[in-house]
């Protein structure tokens, strides 16, 4: 007879954890099928009497922005753990694990769209298009071409 109930038992936990695994399995899918950010949110921009920062939530700090005289913020995005920051005069990024970083603004440069998701950085302007790494900290561009 404990054999029997043994087997019975054991044929429950197996069907206990199947049904486990299946219901975290649909979870994962679910999630991935949704479009939500696998990144938890680590970055916030906060503007105060003038000034930018970069809230950094996971090494519990706050980067400054300094500007010079005569610049200014003309746009910003955050995604999850990065952030984008045009001004009259760069392009400014600012990764979690890397701290802001800067490309100089060509003259004559318009600016198209700019996106910050998860790690990612992506600015598209009217002569190239850049991408920015917020782990590493690293710019890559390109040059478009130009068609008239």
């Amino acid at each position: 007879m404990n054999a029997g109930k043994n087997g019975q038992r054991l044929r429950l936990v197996a069907l206990l954890c199947t049904c486990v695994v299946a219901a975290l399995l649909g979870a994962s899918a679910n999630a991935q099928g949704s479009g939500g950010s696998y990144v938890a949110k680590q970055v916030h921009l906060v503007t105060d009497g003038g000034r930018l920062y970069a809230s950094n939530v996971k090494l519990n700090r706050f980067d400054e922005l300094k500007l010079d005289a005569q610049e200014r913020v003309l746009d910003q995005q955050v995604g999850a753990a990065v952030a984008v920051v045009i001004t009259n005069q760069r392009i400014v990024a600012y990764g979690v694990l890397a701290g802001w970083r800067s490309k100089d603004r060509i003259p004559n440069e318009q600016i198209e769209s700019i996106s910050a998701e998860d790690y990612a950085g992506l600015i598209v302007t009217s002569v190239r298009m850049l991408n920015f790494n917020g782990e590493t900290g690293v710019f890559a561009e390109r040059k478009r071409a130009i068609s008239r």
